[in-house]
């Protein structure tokens, strides 16, 4: 068989997996994040295709509203990522099949594991998943010896960079060192990865730029990063009241920590301060964020073994001291995200995924018989560890799937055409949308968390006085105590701030979920 026949065969196959995974799980997104960044560029959330993505670049995000212009009938946003799975995926099968000095068993094991691990990503779909694995697809292209792969995976990387910046750097980083072990002084080569580099900076420069022009925007911009690094660092979970800047409310504080801040109480000068504090907590205290690890326990022992037995097995001294250095890079790049992040399974993935690449590509030529059992025993553990947490995902968004369609839908039923609906203390299960079609609300979602004091909510304004419109309606789960809890802490704060009492009114409700307006006592 030819190379071009088997490329095809790769293509054909992996399109014909992944619409069996998509209709057999069915296919969904992880977080509402996805769902609402498909609604800002389908024009579901405006009223008009829109650009302006927050957490993709603007050029990724322009084709996409150009494409939602041209015809809405197509989920451009699911569709796109499919495209790019399928793609990536028939890149790194087809690398992995044609490398030279590697046994069929040794292909076909990692094969397994590769492919095991895409059904995780595309069982719970995400953006970071994504821009991860279309970069990997793209670094193991720069691996290879031809120009046009080359100059293929550099078009990859800066795809991956427009989806996801961070995701697309880790992914870079980690595989950095085996291109650069690879490429050695070979001048040449290093030509494709400064047009990638420079590629990638422009595209950045440029999403810095349109963000900029309209000052709206710069300031939105700069609020949702700090408060994203506010929420997604545990030691800010650990200020107490005599920590806080002067001026800001402690439960304003709690209630911006559980994804409902009030914009005009904590506004982008107050984020600076609590960021400026969060970001002095002392050394000693952020390396006790590192037992949050213990969740990647499994995952981490496997693969020190495998990269222990492929170190004492190697006869490769460059090898042996690439390997030693990668594994010491790799475990404090870990507990270094750890210091001031929680290390989301999303970036986990991304930073397994070039692991075992990058393991595949240094395999030891020799085949004995104790590196094969040792090798096949951890990558089959690993696998087996990862099918297990597929059943979970799964069963996870048949969960959500359920609570979306029958309980909170029916009461979305009852928020009039021109009305807004937001959640405090509880997720909308928004991701369990049908990701082919998302669904076209008969109203605006007024969303906080990530889309607060953002330009595309106007003219709602950005405090909690919003809520007290006549056509706000709040979802809320009512059976739990924490949601509950974060609703009366807004009534009160509205009180507190804006002097204006106000009672939680119960419009429709069933068992688990409540629709419900805060009002302003008579």
């Amino acid at each position: 068989m030819g190379v071009r026949g088997l490329k095809y065969i790769i293509l054909a196959c992996n399109i014909v997996f992944f619409a069996v995974l998509a209709l057999a799980l069915p296919l969904g997104f992880e977080e509402n994040d996805d769902v609402m960044m498909a609604m800002i560029a389908n024009g579901t959330y405006s009223g008009a295709p829109d650009f302006h993505l927050v957490y993709i670049n603007v050029l990724y995000g322009w084709v996409l509203a150009l494409l939602y212009s041209i015809t809405t009938a197509v989920e451009w946003y699911t569709v796109a990522f499919a495209a790019l799975h399928i793609v990536s995926m028939s890149v790194l099968a087809y690398c992995i099949l044609t490398m030279e000095n590697r046994a069929r068993w040794e292909r076909v094991l990692w094969l397994v594991v590769l492919y095991v691990l895409w059904v995780r990503i595309i069982v719970a779909l995400q953006f970071t998943t994504t821009a991860g694995l279309v970069c990997l697809a793209g670094c193991a292209l720069l691996l290879r010896e031809s120009a046009k792969s080359r100059w293929s995976g550099v078009a990859m990387v800066v795809i991956a960079a427009l989806i996801r910046f961070m995701a697309a750097g880790l992914v870079g980083l980690l595989m950095a060192p085996i291109i650069v072990f690879t490429y050695r002084l070979n001048w040449r080569k290093y030509i494709a990865i400064v047009v990638m580099l420079t590629s990638v900076v422009a595209c950045r420069v440029v999403n810095h730029a349109v963000y900029d022009h309209e000052p709206d925007w710069k300031y939105y911009r700069a609020y949702n990063q700090l408060r994203a690094q506010l929420n997604d660092n545990p030691n800010a979970y650990k200020m107490t009241v005599s920590h806080l800047p002067e001026g800001i409310d402690p439960m304003d504080y709690q209630l911006l920590l559980r994804f409902v801040p009030d914009a005009e109480q904590i506004d982008l000068p107050a984020m600076r301060q609590l960021s400026a504090k969060v970001g002095a907590v002392p050394f000693k205290e952020q390396m006790k964020n590192v037992h949050r690890l213990d969740k990647y326990a499994v995952e981490m022992a496997i693969l020190l073994a495998l990269l222990v037995m492929m170190i004492l097995t190697t006869g490769n001294r460059s090898k042996f001291i690439f390997l030693l250095i990668y594994t010491s890079f790799i475990l404090v790049l870990i507990v270094h995200v750890s210091l001031d992040g929680f290390l989301k399974n999303r970036v986990f993935l991304c930073m397994l995924l070039p692991m075992l690449f990058t393991d595949f590509m240094l395999l030891p030529n020799t085949t004995g018989l104790k590196r094969r059992w040792g090798i096949g025993i951890a990558l089959a553990v690993l696998s087996g560890w990862y099918v297990y947490q597929i059943t979970e995902e799964h069963t996870s968004a048949d969960y959500n799937r359920y609570t979306w369609t029958h309980l909170q839908q029916p009461l979305l039923e009852h928020v009039p055409e021109d009305g807004f609906v937001t959640t405090i203390g509880t997720s909308m299960m928004i991701e369990a949308t049908n990701p082919w079609h998302i669904w076209p609300y008969r109203f605006r979602r007024y969303a906080l968390g990530w889309l607060t004091w953002c330009p595309l909510n106007k003219p709602l304004g950005h405090s909690y006085r919003t809520l007290l419109r006549d056509d706000m309606y709040i979802l809320t789960d009512v059976n739990y105590v924490h949601a509950h809890t974060a609703l009366q802490r807004v009534s009160e704060q509205i009180e507190k701030h804006y002097g204006v009492p106000t009672e939680i009114v119960w419009k429709c409700r069933n068992g688990k979920y409540a629709l419900v307006q805060l009002k302003v006592k008579n």
